[in-house]
């Protein structure tokens, strides 16, 4: 476990501190306009995390459960009573994430030449210098989608070191080569590097290191697997949860750049980005544990689910606050006096985006530890919420601005979804371990 936590968190401290580098490179060599282009192409290319419905994260339960009589042999190979099981599983989630990247690439690179295309004139760049990259990282996004179900899998058996330490060289990798174009003048072409050099990581950890469980992807044997009745009843509400989170996190750049222009959405990107890296941050502590206590759960083991979970939730918490602390008197005392102020939200708001990404890490927590029980109960809430911040944001957004959004989101986090999450949280709680659904 210390090994898994500390992979974990050099993954999640990469991401921060890559994050960092990548935030002083663009303001050295993007334009404010050019900022928001950036990161309102990462808010749409984010939109897989929708084609992916939430598999990836029930692919993380299922195996942890079926991984209770299994283990590892060399070379990717598996033993055990639940084997077959286990192999149809990977066969056939990656035939589904190849169905996921193909409708990505036809609805995504479509939809982003119209909307970007809107806004060409009033930012002035030539056609060439956005059109070309957009259609780009949308293919090379769509390919590394197919990694999903392969480091799901593998954390979902209990390998949770390895999985975060693939995706901590996907990290390395993608940010040098983000940074090297943005050095060369590259501009909208850096956010390509990161998807297509991930890809290329996990076919090489694939193909040298679990050359069969490669293989065994593409075996069409029997299925052992009842997708309709094991996986999608679980998934279907994790996709939807999703889809809520992406209204609830990531759809705000976008509004801003189309009702308040690019330099707006790149104050609120890179805004969103440091509030997320230091949520990412906290979250170790919670994703290390996800294969324990989905097995502690399976085994009905109530005291080690409620040990694991306690410890490791109180853990991020204070992680969040002190570093949520420690960026918001950054902001106050040394940012205002430096050229990268205009970059980013004014003190207030971005305070208020810290408190957005605290109850957002409390709400995540919460799901993490009731997906143990392979349910998903806080998807209406998520759900809910997103139904009232979307319209509400779109009309701050074109009245109050970024200032405006702010505000909306931080009030129903606070006033609806934190308050309902908890209560529903520990009534699923109460109610499961006596054995009703």
């Amino acid at each position: 476990m210390r090994f898994d936590i500390t992979v974990i968190f050099a993954q999640r401290l990469w991401q921060a501190l890559s994050g960092l580098v990548t935030i002083l490179l663009l303001t050295h060599f993007l334009t404010p306009i050019q900022q928001g282009w950036y990161y309102s192409f990462l808010s749409l290319a984010a939109l897989y995390t929708l084609f992916d419905l939430g598999l990836s994260i029930v692919l993380v339960q299922f195996s942890a459960h079926l991984f209770i009589n299994m283990k590892w042999l060399g070379k990717g190979r598996v033993v055990g009573e639940s084997k077959e099981p286990f192999l149809s599983l990977v066969g056939q989630s990656l035939r589904l994430y190849l169905l996921l990247g193909l409708a990505f690439c036809f609805l995504m690179i479509p939809t982003g030449l119209i909307f970007f295309g809107k806004k060409n004139s009033e930012a002035g760049l030539l056609i060439t210098e956005w059109q070309w990259p957009w259609i780009c990282l949308v293919i090379a996004t769509a390919v590394n989608i197919l990694a999903l179900p392969f480091l799901a899998l593998v954390e979902g058996s209990g390998r949770v070191g390895e999985a975060y330490g693939i995706r901590l060289l996907q990290g390395v990798f993608g940010s040098i080569g983000c940074w090297a174009v943005l050095s060369i003048g590259g501009g909208l072409w850096a956010p390509f590097m990161v998807p297509s050099i991930g890809f290329l990581v996990v076919l090489a950890w694939l193909i040298f290191c679990r050359p069969a469980l490669l293989h065994n992807a593409w075996r069409m044997g029997d299925s052992h697997i009842h997708w309709s009745h094991e996986i999608w009843p679980l998934q279907w509400r994790i996709g939807l949860s999703w889809l809520s989170g992406y209204f609830l996190t990531q759809i705000y750049t976008p509004i801003l750049f189309y009702y308040q222009g690019a330099e707006v959405a790149g104050q609120m990107g890179l805004s969103l980005s440091i509030a997320n890296m230091l949520g990412l941050l906290a979250q170790s502590w919670i994703a290390r544990r996800v294969p324990v206590m989905a097995q502690a759960a399976g085994r009905q083991d109530w005291n080690l689910l409620d040990k694991v979970f306690a410890q490791d939730f109180v853990v991020s918490v204070l992680a969040f606050l002190g570093g949520a602390l420690m960026l918001c008197g950054l902001h106050f005392y040394y940012l205002e006096k430096t050229i990268y102020a205009s970059r980013v939200l004014s003190f207030w708001p971005f305070v208020g985006l810290m408190g957005i990404a605290f109850f957002n890490h409390i709400n995540g927590a919460l799901a993490a530890q009731l997906r143990s029980f392979r349910k998903e109960p806080l998807v209406w809430v998520s759900f809910a919420g997103a139904l009232v911040t979307l319209p509400t944001a779109f009309w701050a957004a074109s009245r109050y601005s970024a200032q405006g959004v702010v505000m909306v989101i931080l009030s129903i986090q606070l006033l609806l979804i934190l308050p309902v999450s908890v209560r529903l949280w520990n009534k699923c709680n109460a109610k499961w371990r006596l054995g009703h659904d």
